[in-house]
């Protein structure tokens, strides 16, 4: 009988498992589909200088690290920002793979760079990287914004929000307009205020 139970209460156990693996997982999909969303629609509130994008040409979405997005990326792929079309373009992990000269110039060449978590250890190695280049970097890990990223993601009442970092889009020569400004939970405008800001 006792063997009985015990079973039973194991089979049960696995099954919670099971079931709050995937609920975790459908979450975070669902989390990262949101950003995904956000991301397209910032390319509408966002100036690049002339010599960055041209019409007619593709507007790159960079992801460098342990990809959290899976799929979420697909319903982007078919839309467009004024006839731009819209190119997702991945790289590996620098804590897996030393990024080469080709990999940095693919880098440079996006208009938007999602810089994820596995990354934090080399945040400003990459923005440097990219820092003379017009390149929007995005994020959703603490001290992103410290570290010289423009735009980060938090969850705030099981919602995603962002903040803006106005300083260093202003250093790489990016124009964030005033509705995206607006939408944002904070805007940081002064160097000095960027100090422990997530």
């Amino acid at each position: 009988m006792k063997k009985r139970i015990y079973k039973l209460f194991f089979l049960v156990f696995i099954l919670t498992m099971l079931i709050n693996s995937v609920y975790a997982e459908t979450e975070q999909e669902q989390e990262y589909k949101v950003k995904a969303a956000f991301i397209y629609n910032f390319l509408k509130f966002i100036d690049w200088p002339p010599t960055k994008i041209a019409e007619g040409k593709t507007i790159n979405i960079g992801i460098i690290g342990t990809n959290p997005f899976g799929k979420a990326f697909k319903p982007v792929e078919d839309k467009k920002i004024e006839d731009n079309n819209i190119a997702i373009k991945y790289f590996n992990s620098t804590e897996q793979t030393k990024l080469t000269s080709e990999h940095i110039e693919k880098m440079r060449k996006c208009h938007v760079l999602f810089v994820c978590v596995s990354e934090k250890k080399q945040f400003k190695e990459i923005f440097n990287y990219v820092k003379d280049y017009n390149v929007l970097t995005v994020g959703d890990t603490n001290g992103f914004l410290d570290a010289g990223g423009i735009i980060n993601f938090m969850i705030e009442d099981q919602k995603v929000c962002f903040k803006i970092n106005n300083y260093n889009a202003k250093q790489v020569k990016l124009n964030i307009r005033s509705q995206l400004l607006r939408l944002a939970k904070k805007v940081i405008e002064e160097k000095d205020e960027s100090e422990n800001q997530s």
